[in-house]
């Protein structure tokens, strides 16, 4: 994956995801891991979970789905 996913836009895992027991779960980045312009992964918070999990760039793409900060905080 090339482009920058932006906070709040849901994601899906995808099936070759180093972290494999989230494969194909949906949820929302609400933390971006970046420096100095380079994207190194995501913090997502998983539709049935509370807590954030983190995935590097190539393991989510986004759904086209994009939520508000007032849904979260």
């Amino acid at each position: 994956m090339n482009m920058k996913i932006d906070f709040y836009q849901e994601v899906q895992v995808v099936p070759d995801a180093k972290n494999s027991k989230y494969v194909g779960r949906k949820g929302v980045v609400l933390g971006i891991s970046e420096e100095d312009g380079v994207i190194y992964g995501y913090a997502v918070i998983l539709h049935d979970k509370e807590n954030t999990v983190y995935f590097e760039k190539d393991d989510l793409v986004p759904t086209g789905v994009v939520f508000k900060r007032e849904d979260f905080y």
